[in-house]
């Protein structure tokens, strides 16, 4: 079926009321054709963002583990250098433990 304004008599309440139904149901359909465009947008847009913030973790990670010396030249012997304490200093690190008093009325 063919519609064109032009066939509507704007002057009469059934026109008139065609007309505004027509024309909100035509807005209503541009705004949900622009909402779901944005959607598309924001959502490659978010995307995006996550890959550059992974990027960038990895980035600075790689950068600390090259910076600090004790992690490269563990990568390069193959090993984490080994500390050499006894139990019994171990031991004796050990914090005293808190004793707390609870007085009850």
């Amino acid at each position: 079926p063919y519609f064109c304004f032009k066939d509507i008599d704007e002057n009469k309440p059934t026109g008139s009321i065609k007309i505004r139904v027509e024309t909100i149901g035509y807005f209503l359909k541009r705004y949900r054709e622009d909402m779901v465009a944005n959607k598309k947008k924001v959502k490659t847009i978010e995307e995006q963002m996550a890959e550059f913030e992974a990027r960038l973790r990895r980035q600075v990670t790689r950068e600390a583990v090259e910076a600090d010396t004790r992690v490269r030249s563990s990568f390069d012997q193959g090993h984490i250098p080994t500390i050499h304490v006894s139990v019994g200093a171990l031991a004796a690190s050990r914090p005293q433990p808190v004793e707390t008093r609870v007085s009850g009325d």
